[in-house]
């Protein structure tokens, strides 16, 4: 019985977290940016910078890169074995990837969207998990209508020829 009421103890003073309203096509977002919705590029600046990006989309990282290479020895050894296969590793293989959170995220967020709940937000990634990890942080503070763009800047917008620009 204790075990009971610690449960529901926990469900109410955690309450229930609120997710992101739906995930919608590239085309989808489309027509809503151009009634006034407002997309978000969750991927990194360097994505954002050199891959492309949607006109009118607003760069809002969820996570930052930071690289950082292994010690000297071991790169030296994998371009050894290179040398001697005559074919290049993953550059992963010598390089030890690490995703920071952008703290900054909802507080930018807040400021590109205002206080209006019902504005509709549309979240741009790569392909879907950066932009759905986003749209839930930002339903979670309050915002009513997030959507994501499940197929993604690479194999949705870019594919679709929707407007864009980039380098």
């Amino acid at each position: 019985m204790k075990k009971l009421i610690l449960l529901f103890i926990a469900l109410f003073a955690f309450g229930e977290d609120k997710y992101y309203l739906d995930d919608i096509t590239s085309k989808e977002a489309y027509e809503k940016q151009k009634k006034g919705a407002i997309i978000i590029d969750v991927r990194t600046p360097t994505e954002f910078l050199y891959t492309g990006h949607g006109v009118g989309h607003i760069n809002i990282p969820i996570f930052y890169m930071d690289v950082k290479p292994k010690d000297l020895k071991y790169r030296i050894n994998l371009s050894r074995v290179e040398t001697k296969k005559a074919k290049a590793q993953k550059a992963t293989k010598m390089y030890k990837i690490i995703n920071i959170e952008n703290r900054d995220f909802i507080k930018e967020a807040k400021k590109v969207i205002g206080s209006n709940a019902e504005q509709e937000v549309i979240l741009i990634c790569h392909q879907g998990a950066r932009s759905q990890y986003a749209a839930n942080k930002l339903a979670n503070i309050g915002y009513e209508n997030v959507y994501t763009a499940s197929d993604g800047f690479i194999f949705g917008w870019k594919d679709l020829g929707l407007p864009a620009g980039g380098i």
